[in-house]
């Protein structure tokens, strides 16, 4: 907890430097006081591709949130924010999972959002100068490798200090240091390294930056690294002992035409000490090399108010793409669904997406499709043994994506449905049994937010 000491120090300086001008009080007084509330429901279908669905196949859970954050007014640069959230199961599950595979798929449980704790979810000081500013504490952070989660009731939190740099022209840039991960699950958690807080004693350092220096031409990268000598336990991709290197760029741009098109390119990789592990354990052997890319590619165009989106994403055979540390399986691959992700080695993955309001306020509306195929080579490099081997060869997966943000009286209240459908050629059970025949799965979440 250095981060927050050095935040809580930062602040008695603060506090010291105003008492003297006696101001800090207007500070606290002029502050802004927000808040949310959250429900959300997840239920899946029971479904024998058990490896593929984990940990969502048969699952039916209903949780509560309410997040309140204040930050102060300004004081010679300065604002201090805090923010707390509370989280309560509903209970429709048939029990509470203290297992994994058959067990886990029993109980309806989806521990993810069974969650009842009370966190200290933001904690920080920070210091704007002109366009610039640092924040140093318990914060969120959202960039494409590094991000919060907000899939479920309760979200994880970084104890880190990030600047962002805004001098340049057309240019923002993110240094991040980040010391802790605080996860969702709090007093709730189980005796289990996914769902403790991660400690980094030799921390994780970032850049990430966002050019439009070029006319249409958007360009975001970010680089990350850790020497970290244990195990990073952030599924479904976890790093072994030693630490790892990952990096992402994309390129964005928008034809000067009348018609509407654009094209965009990914390049992703990842340099593993160790290699990579497919299961939450240390003695077990490393899956795959040590080293991953991904490259995609998306062309985008918009017909009659209906966005489109085709897209295409390969993974190399030698071993898994990390994804995005913060309970984020995938913020970098467009082929990114609801129940798969295309960052296992091996995996060709091509989508088609429609997106459209129908002319009705508030009402976004998405439908995607995306076919997977798997190499053999990349089935064996994805995992160690076969319970644990993601076979994504031949599977399909259909998603709707229904959002409403309500006006007038009931502003700031929001609704969505996400749900997905996906077939599998080679459905593998908990055991590691691959079946020769179809299985389909059926997953949705709901959201109930307000903002006030």
């Amino acid at each position: 907890m250095k981060l927050v000491k050095l935040s809580l120090a930062a602040l008695i300086t603060l506090g010291t430097m105003a008492n003297a001008a006696d101001t800090l009080a207007d500070a606290f007084k002029n502050g802004k006081a927000t808040g949310e509330l959250r429900f959300v429901y997840t239920a899946g279908s029971e479904s024998d591709a058990e490896v593929q669905t984990n940990p969502v196949n048969n699952v039916n859970v209903g949780s509560v949130a309410a997040e309140l954050k204040y930050v102060t007014d300004s004081l010679y640069g300065f604002k201090l924010g805090m923010a707390f959230q509370s989280a309560h199961d509903l209970g429709f599950h048939e029990n509470d999972n203290t297992s994994t595979g058959a067990a886990q798929i029993a109980s309806e449980d989806d521990e993810r959002n069974s969650v009842s704790t009370t966190l200290l979810s933001e904690a920080y000081i920070q210091y704007t100068y002109s366009k610039s500013n640092i924040m140093i504490g318990r914060q969120k952070i959202k960039t494409p490798l590094i991000m919060t989660s907000t899939a479920f009731a309760l979200e994880d939190s970084f104890d880190a200090a990030v600047i962002t740099v805004n001098e340049i022209p057309d240019t923002m840039v993110k240094l991040m240091y980040i010391q802790d991960w605080q996860m969702r699950y709090g007093s709730d958690a189980r005796n289990t390294p996914t769902q403790k807080d991660d400690h980094f004693k030799d921390g994780i350092y970032s850049l990430f930056f966002v050019n439009k220096s070029i006319k249409n031409l958007k360009i975001d990268g970010q680089y990350l690294k850790t020497n970290e000598n244990e195990m990073i336990y952030d599924a479904p991709v976890f790093m072994g002992e030693g630490g790892y290197d990952e990096y992402y760029l994309q390129a964005e741009y928008k034809l000067p035409i009348s018609f509407p098109l654009s094209l965009a390119m990914t390049y992703a990789g990842a340099d593993y000490d160790t290699g990579v592990k497919a299961a939450p354990v240390s003695a077990v052997p490393d899956a795959g090399g040590d080293n991953a890319r991904l490259y995609g590619f998306k062309v985008g165009t918009e017909l009659s108010g209906i966005k489109l989106n085709v897209a295409y994403t390969t993974m190399d055979d030698e071993a898994n793409f990390p994804g995005t540390l913060g309970h984020v399986p995938d913020a970098v691959a467009y082929t990114d669904m609801l129940t798969n992700n295309a960052i296992f080695a091996g995996v060709d993955a091509y989508s088609i997406e429609a997106i459209y309001g129908f002319g009705v306020p508030g009402l976004s509306s998405a439908l995607k499709y995306a076919h997977y195929e798997q190499s053999d080579e990349g089935y064996l490099n994805s995992g160690h043994g076969a319970t644990n081997r993601m076979n994504l060869d031949g599977a399909d997966e259909i998603n709707i994506d229904l959002k409403y943000a309500f006006s007038g009286a009931l502003k700031g209240f929001s609704a969505r449905l996400w749900a997905g459908y996906g077939i599998y050629d080679n459905p593998t059970s908990a055991t590691g049994v691959t079946s020769s025949s179809d299985d389909d799965f059926l997953y949705g979440r709901f959201y109930l937010k307000y903002n006030f």
